[in-house]
């Protein structure tokens, strides 16, 4: 074996390996790519795909020159009377398609247009969902964060009680309120990473993460802005709306075919005849006579198919432009809430915050109601975050009705 065929082969046994596509690890990942990696992974997507393929192959078959082959005729036989002679005899028939060909392409393109809007408007429902899981595993982290962040105030608090107690300032019920507000926000810690599990699976699952890859989350649930203008305009290069048109042009092919396949079919042919020895050699055109069947029936179901896609373009448009400026509307009322929220509540929220850790060691205010005092503060943070969530999960609610990419 020669050197350089040896070194190839080497080279590929190294790259099989060491290259294993399926090897775990952390995979980070923001949007975009989550969304990139749905729409090239996803079981959906590919399925999805796969059926477009189906029909471009079909419609590969009907660039074909001819779909119907030639057609040879070949007899032989004895021509009884005073000499028995053999008489041979052949026909060969190539039907004429040149008309019957141009639709039937038109048909199959389509076909194809429709099949690739199809698979846009799937892809675009993949999109929603891998956007909508991954804000809701990125709110999961940072509800994380915030669990663990009021579990290491909880265990100060409970900390400085147990001192304050040996100095005879609190009694043995307060120190219990604060170690019982310790094990809560232990438990609350547990169960957030519990939800965050359960929120990572649903991404994972869309986006085709390996079974062993650890999903890092990079990015926050802050959504680009979005204006009704840019969504209304953008409503018309909706993917279902644009299938509707595809099938709309399906729909005048078939009804071309119909018309074209309802008119008599003319066929070439040559024939050759061999009888006592002399040579026959004739050539000319056959017809069909469309007496009985002018495929009425296929013109019919071409023209109610067609009225039918204008019928339901018509009220499909009408209902995304209704869905448009309701999901508008919820946008721009989940973004007052944030900017209220922002600029009301936040300053406050951090100002009580520091003046509660120093309520605990000073003693300025008695265990039971700085507990409630945090509590509600713990809820305030947990309500700015649903509330960029709500938000974030509303701009994308809004693209997916213009048919804006997320």
């Amino acid at each position: 074996m020669a050197s350089h065929v040896r070194a190839c082969l080497c080279g590929g046994a190294l790259i099989l390996l060491f290259a294993r596509p399926g090897a775990a690890g952390t995979l980070q990942i923001d949007l975009p790519a989550a969304l990139a990696r749905a729409r090239d992974r996803a079981p959906d997507a590919i399925a999805s795909r796969a059926r477009a393929g189906e029909v471009r192959a079909l419609r590969a078959g009907a660039t074909a020159w001819m779909s119907q082959n030639p057609r040879l005729e070949v007899g032989a036989g004895p021509r009884s009377g005073p000499d028995r002679t053999l008489v041979i005899q052949g026909q060969l028939s190539v039907p004429i398609e040149l008309s019957t060909r141009r639709v039937q392409l038109a048909v199959a393109d389509a076909q194809l247009a429709h099949a690739n809007a199809t698979t846009e408007a799937e892809l675009r429902e993949v999109g929603l969902a891998v956007t909508t899981a991954f804000y809701e595993a990125r709110f999961a982290d940072l509800a994380i964060e915030l669990a663990v962040r009021n579990q290491d105030v909880a265990t100060r608090a409970a900390e400085a009680a147990a001192r304050r107690r040996k100095a005879g300032d609190l009694t043995d019920l307060e120190v219990n309120l604060a170690t019982i507000a310790l094990g809560r926000a232990r438990a609350a810690v547990a169960s957030e990473r519990a939800n965050r599990a359960e929120a990572i699976g649903r991404l994972g699952l869309l986006i085709a993460a390996g079974p062993d890859d650890a999903l890092e989350l990079v990015g926050d649930l802050s959504p680009l802005p979005v204006t009704l203008d840019t969504l209304r305009a953008a409503v018309g290069t909706r993917p279902d709306l644009r299938a509707i048109d595809a099938e709309a042009s399906e729909a005048r092919a078939e009804s071309a075919v119909a018309a074209v396949t309802g008119r008599p079919d003319v066929t070439t042919w040559v024939s050759y005849e061999r009888d006592e020895g002399d040579t026959i050699l004739l050539g000319g055109l056959s017809f069909t006579l469309p007496v009985w069947n002018r495929n009425v029936a296929a013109r019919a179901a071409a023209r109610a198919k067609l009225a039918r896609t204008g019928l339901e373009r018509s009220s499909r448009t009408a209902a995304a432009s209704r869905q448009v400026g309701d999901a508008f509307e919820g946008y721009t009322r989940a973004r007052e809430a944030v900017e209220i929220f922002t600029r009301d509540v936040l300053p406050a929220l951090a100002d009580s915050e520091q003046l509660l850790e120093r309520s605990i060691e000073t003693g300025q205010l008695p265990i039971n109601v700085y507990l409630v005092a945090r509590q509600e503060i713990l809820a305030g943070r947990r309500e700015h975050l649903e509330r960029r969530l709500q938000l974030a999960k509303a701009a994308a609610a809004a693209r997916f009705a213009a048919g804006v990419a997320p």
